[in-house]
């Protein structure tokens, strides 16, 4: 059977507690949070867990001055909490919820300053270097999560497609920095991974087209 809304979020809440090198993890996912976000925390939990078991970082929970992870679109955003990734060799990265990264097209276009509307997209979850802040670089993204709880329409993939294509240019395959998970090598130039997370089961029968250009499609229910 599943888990009610408040069972998950309670859950969830304790995983990341887990994280907290301090011991004093306010609880990161809001009582009021819709189901969307909601699965985004799950999801969440779901790659630092193999991050740690496959790849062998020490994951950390960063606090910030707020009480919650970030939850609506915008830049890196140092006052919310977020998790540190880290490992013997280096480097280490930082995880960052709602977070909107400056596309390929804004850096072809030469413009400088803040990224317009139409030259940033959001991702619901993002990995970059450590030190990497604002509006992340097309180049800055490692990972790149999206994150549906809903049914998985034609549409959605194309989204992502469109995602793909602002975050790095079709290639040979290139080495990522991991040793297994989630890809070691991607077709694509810079080599950053692109997963997508649905609750619907439909959601797999876009890989094969997606495998082409460096994306994952992953059916994974909440709990």
């Amino acid at each position: 059977m599943s888990l009610t809304l408040d069972e998950v979020i309670n859950k969830v809440n304790g995983i990341f507690a887990a994280y907290d090198l301090a011991s004093a993890a306010e609880d990161l996912v809001g009582n009021d949070w819709k189901a969307g976000k909601v699965y985004e925390a799950w999801i969440l939990t779901l790659v630092l867990d193999r991050l740690e078991q496959i790849e062998g970082f020490k994951v950390a929970l960063t606090g910030g001055t707020k009480v919650h992870l970030k939850s609506s679109p915008g830049p890196i955003n140092t006052g919310y909490p977020h998790f540190t990734l880290s490992r013997p060799g280096g480097p280490d990265y930082r995880v960052w919820t709602d977070v909107e990264f400056a596309t390929l097209s804004f850096s072809r276009s030469g413009k400088l300053g803040k990224p317009g509307q139409a030259h940033r997209h959001e991702l619901d979850i993002v990995i970059v270097q450590d030190g990497v802040d604002g509006y992340p670089s097309h180049d800055d993204v490692v990972i790149g999560v999206e994150c549906k709880n809903t049914g998985f329409k034609k549409s959605m993939a194309r989204a992502v497609l469109g995602v793909r294509r602002e975050l790095s240019l079709l290639r040979n395959p290139a080495a990522t920095p991991f040793n297994s998970w989630p890809a070691t090598a991607v077709p694509a130039e810079p080599p950053s991974v692109l997963l997508v997370y649905s609750t619907d089961p439909n959601v797999n029968t876009y890989n094969e087209a997606g495998s082409m250009f460096g994306v994952e499609f992953h059916f994974e229910p909440l709990p």
